[in-house]
């Protein structure tokens, strides 16, 4: 574009002008750059400039240019009422004026565009810019297409324009002699019918009134508005721009939807919300969309409303909406707090979503540390969850060891016994995160799982793994764990271990050793070995503490032959397994 404005031109140049013959020319592919290209601009319509969907449909649009640019050097084309033609072949058409590209172009005059390689750099952008303004435009006053594209400044996109005032018309010709001679008497007419005009004025001086000027009777006093009109105007207008025109036309598209018949038109507006819900998602605006989905939910809760046809499209919409891609979007915006919207209202939107949407929920609800709203979302997702059990199943063999563990843990939380035989596969995971979620798991479901799991945790490769396995077992009572745990804390492993997973496995054995535990203890406790040497301080003080835990016949008088023990840290266990021992006699 040039740093002018465009100048008018009565005619386009004449079609295949310095181009190539039309067969030479790639037709098919002209088109299918023009279908890419509604549909980009589709995009600018629906999505923010930073969404993701509209970010691709723009870079598809970008490729179909590079790959035309590689068959020719330009592309010019001629632009019809309702068609878009290139060297006379139609590349283009649309009927209906509302979605029409090329009566968008038309409309304002131009007749003719040309595009340049390099049209596809950040130049595409500002076009489609551009078209999706001069779309959204109804004011007369506003510019039109013409100018706001040259106020773009474009390099690689041309145009060319007619007036529209004068296309079409037949300027005059010289006009032959008894044209002339017609003209004349006419003048001659036109001369006389002012002289009597002018007698008329002369007789009105010498004495007659003269005619009454139009308006002259008009007082505008008359027609002013006092200040309370004025106060009540203004309060009028200012509720006027302020109402929410959005909500009254859900409000209509709803009345429309819930009158009997019109299947095609029902559908239609299933399709609007079908495109409206991810860009309000987009935007944050989940109030809205959470209201959309409860009316849609009533509507859909009469049967004599939606017949089969649009029940299925409703479950479409929400199938789309449940999407990862469509919701990736909003949870991220949550979870770093561009989008703030209450975490009930959230629940409203969430409770509607469908089985697409666990894996995001599930890997938001397990990362989530702000206590409300991780709590919304493991509401949405058990709900959801509930209506698809099966899908609960699929991902315990998701990719994402987040999503696994959190899908392990929702198992357990809902009682999913059909899952025993892919739980215990899971004990092999690599990732210790899903073996710690399943131990839990297996406490949930104890009735339908076995203990080896368990006894066989008791010696993972990751710490907090044993030491749940060994909590896990004292709160089930698995007596067989007895022998297992007797190995390990009479063992050379035990030694290495921290103090937590020592007082684990030690008190795991006090529950569950019975009598033959008392004499393992008491011997660890208080035997002296060769020349009086003694168990660490924390292995002893981790016997007492398991003494004192399994209230064990014995357990007793094994503690008070270690009151006086010289170690300080053995004898305040010793001290606190007695208080222990006391409250359970008692």
């Amino acid at each position: 574009m040039t740093d002018t404005p465009p100048e008018i031109s009565d005619a386009t140049p004449a079609e295949g002008e310095d181009w190539a013959e039309g067969d030479d020319l790639p037709v098919a592919e002209v088109r299918s750059l023009f279908i890419v290209l509604g549909k980009a601009l589709r995009a600018f319509q629906l999505y923010d400039q930073n969404n993701p969907v509209r970010k691709r449909f723009v870079a598809n649009l970008r490729e179909s240019f590079e790959e035309l640019w590689e068959e020719v050097e330009g592309l010019n084309l001629s632009v019809e009422e309702d068609r878009i033609l290139l060297v006379g072949e139609e590349i283009y058409q649309s009927s209906s004026r509302s979605d029409s590209l090329a009566f968008l172009l038309y409309k304002d005059g131009i007749r003719d565009i040309t595009f340049l390689p390099g049209v596809e750099g950040p130049e595409i952008t500002k076009i489609l810019g551009v078209l999706q303004r001069a779309k959204m435009l109804k004011s007369a006053e506003a510019d039109d297409l013409l100018t706001m594209l040259w106020e773009q400044d474009l390099e690689f996109f041309q145009c060319r324009s007619v007036d529209q005032i004068t296309e079409g018309a037949v300027l005059p010709t010289a006009q032959a002699e008894e044209d002339r001679a017609g003209l004349a008497q006419v003048l001659e007419g036109e001369a006389k019918a002012a002289e009597d005009g002018a007698g008329d004025q002369a007789g009105a001086a010498e004495g007659e009134p003269p005619p009454p000027k139009i308006g002259q009777d008009f007082s505008p006093t008359l027609y002013a508005l006092d200040p309370d009109e004025k106060v009540q105007l203004q309060r009028a207008l200012a509720s006027e721009m302020s109402r929410d025109l959005r909500h009254e036309v859900l409000a209509a598209l709803f009345d429309r939807l819930e009158e009997p018949g019109y299947p095609d038109r029902k559908t239609e507006i299933i399709k609007i919300f079908r495109g409206l819900l991810p860009t309000l998602l987009s935007r944050g605006d989940v109030e809205s969309a959470a209201n959309i989905l409860e009316e849609l939910a009533a509507v859909r809760a009469d049967p004599e409303i939606l017949d089969e046809v649009r029940q299925k499209e409703c479950d479409e919409l929400l199938d789309d909406l449940s999407a990862p891609e469509t919701l990736e979007e909003l949870v991220r915006g949550l979870q770093d707090g561009t989008i703030d919207v209450p975490v009930e209202v959230l629940g409203r939107l969430l409770r509607f979503l469908r089985a697409g949407a666990l894996p995001i929920l599930l890997l938001a609800a397990e990362q989530e540390e702000m206590p409300a709203l991780k709590e919304t979302l493991r509401d949405a997702v058990h709900g959801i969850a509930e209506e698809n059990p099966e899908a609960v199943l699929s991902l315990l063999e998701d990719r994402d060891p987040v999503v696994t563990s959190g899908a392990v843990r929702l198992v357990g939380r809902m009682g999913i016994a059909e899952a025993s035989p892919k739980l215990a596969g899971l004990m092999n995971h690599p990732d210790a995160g899903v073996r710690l979620a399943l131990i839990e798991t297996i406490q949930l479901l104890a009735d339908v799982t076995t203990p080896d799991t368990l006894i066989g945790a008791l010696s993972d490769d990751d710490r907090d793994v044993r030491v749940a396995a060994a909590g896990a077992l004292a709160e089930l009572g698995v007596e067989t764990a007895a022998s297992a745990l007797e190995a390990l804390v009479t063992g050379k492993e035990i030694r290495q271990a921290d103090l937590t997973e020592k007082i684990a496995i030690f008190e795991s054995y006090g529950v569950l050793g019975g009598s033959r535990a008392t004499d393992v203890l008491n011997e660890i406790l208080n035997k002296k070995g060769f020349l009086g040497r003694r168990e660490p301080s924390q292995i002893r003080a981790s016997a007492a503490r398991a003494l004192g835990k399994g209230g064990l016949p014995g357990a007793h008088e094994a503690l008070l032959a270690a009151q006086r023990d010289t170690d300080a840290v053995v004898r305040t266990a010793v001290r606190q397994a007695l208080e222990g021992v006391g409250e359970e006699a008692e």
